[in-house]
């Protein structure tokens, strides 16, 4: 069936309606018509407040990541002047801070966007720049130690260092000692303390969209089905009075509705069909479904997904263990360390490092089973859950690490040799709260006795009893 124009269509109906109804049907049916002209209006402007406001907070979501970017370059650039001393990551840290600003610009953004919307983005948003500043606090002191211990001009540097105090017993301290600290300050674990509280913040900030995106389509839906059930009414108004057009209002009409009611309650997509209003409203409900399923997708890709590798991530590393708290499930849980992967980064370059890390993840997914879940949980750790695994079966697990550790061993090109330190544990009763010190532990054993190999918890002896 053809689609017929919006002047084609009121022609049709208003011929119907002069051959068949008197003067008062005439007038009733106009108001119809009226009425579903507005309620097409109103959809149009549905439409458009959810695609501008997911678009919106898609922006939103940018530039809370450009205020995390901005974060993880000053500690870049900090932690490459205080092992290298290298001045060149002093200009660039500065630059980042007093002219390209991405973090202040970020949060400049978020509270034009968001001023008296939706106070838990702002609030976190405003807590991670705080966070971020106070870390500039600990940058200053590691860049004024590591240019004394370098015996770099201090005076050409910028008064935020070369100001910055430090004590007597600092200033006492032999070159080595002073660089050592400085290394320590912006490595130490109050330092990634407080980078992890950053992150957290953006996380909330990321889940927030997801979760207002999901309201919007929510509301969106129920707009689109009252919409839908006030064209009912309208169209049996029409039935009541227009007999002879009662074939034209089930082909064109009822036929549709009842189509996109059945595709609204089973979360479908709306058939194109019928007449040219209800063609419009189903490609209108479908391009915002589309459009928001798409949206929400991509929100919770980036929620749920490390960036580098595409692996699970931490956050979903912490879901998946609740989800496996199974008292019945038996399982096998693997913590994968990066062997000498800072002195990969140091000596190749943080792209190689990248690469590396990269390599690690695909040769993790190939070797193990479609069904176990591979994560990437911090910088270079990585781990992997292997559901119904049971102790008897640890050959399984021997022939896959070793078969990843003899591609790492034996690399093709210039490619960097580095390895894996595994440590492994089983359960019988799900993933309980002792599972990971024991992989820990395992792990540990591993990286004493030389790297490059596994341990299994139940092999240590009596520090494997529960």
């Amino acid at each position: 069936m053809s689609i017929q124009t919006s002047e084609e269509n009121a022609g049709t109906l208003r011929g119907l309606r002069i051959q068949t109804l008197s003067l008062w049907m005439v007038a009733v049916t106009i108001i119809v018509s009226v009425l579903i002209g507005e309620g097409i209006v109103r959809v149009m402007h549905d439409y458009k407040k959810l695609a501008d406001m997911t678009e919106e907070y898609i922006y939103i979501q940018e530039e809370a990541e450009n205020l995390l970017l901005g974060s993880n370059y000053l500690t870049d650039q900090v932690r490459l002047y205080a092992v290298t001393k290298d001045s060149v990551y002093v200009e660039e840290y500065f630059t980042e801070v007093e002219e390209t600003k991405r973090r202040d610009t970020a949060l400049e953004t978020l509270e034009k966007h968001m001023g008296g919307k939706d106070d838990e983005i702002l609030d976190a948003s405003r807590r991670a720049l705080e966070l971020s500043n106070e870390l500039m606090e600990m940058e200053m002191h590691a860049m004024k130690l590591a240019a004394l211990s370098a015996d770099d001009d201090i005076s050409m540097f910028p008064p935020e260092v070369k100001d910055y105090p430090l004590t007597e017993e600092e200033l006492s301290f032999a070159d080595e000692e002073k660089s050592d600290v400085a290394v320590g300050l912006v490595f130490s674990g109050e330092y990634r303390d407080m980078k992890k509280l950053i992150e957290e913040n953006i996380s909330v900030v990321t889940e927030r969209v997801i979760t207002i995106c999901e309201e919007g389509q929510a509301k969106s839906e129920n707009e689109m089905r009252n919409a839908l059930i006030c064209q009912s009414i309208y169209t049996v108004l029409i039935v009541a009075l227009v007999i002879f057009s009662y074939i034209m209002i089930a082909v064109l009409i009822l036929r549709p509705i009842r189509l996109y009611v059945n595709c609204i309650k089973n979360n479908n997509f709306l058939q194109i069909t019928g007449a040219y209003e209800f063609k419009y409203l189903a490609a209108t409900y479908n391009n915002v479904y589309e459009m928001t399923m798409e949206q929400q997708n991509m929100l919770r890709q980036k929620a749920e997904r490390d960036a580098l590798t595409g692996l699970l991530n931490r956050q979903s590393f912490e879901q998946l263990k609740e989800r496996l708290r199974n008292p019945v499930k038996k399982l096998a849980f693997l913590l994968v360390d990066v062997d000498v992967f800072k002195a990969i980064n140091d000596n190749y370059g943080h792209d190689v490092g990248d690469q590396a890390l990269i390599k690690v993840a695909n040769l993790l997914e190939d070797n193990f089973r479609k069904a176990d879940y591979v994560l990437r949980i911090g910088g270079d750790e990585f781990a992997v859950i292997m559901e119904k695994m049971t102790a008897d079966k640890k050959q399984i697990i021997r022939d896959k690490i070793d078969a990843v550790n003899e591609i790492l061993q034996n690399p093709q090109g210039d490619f960097p040799k580095y390895s894996l330190s595994v440590g492994i544990a089983f359960s019988e009763r799900g993933f309980h709260d002792d599972l990971f010190r024991q992989t820990d532990t395992a792990l540990y054993h591993t990286k004493e006795n030389g790297r490059c190999g596994y341990t299994f918890y139940d092999e240590l002896g009596d520090g494997a009893s529960d």
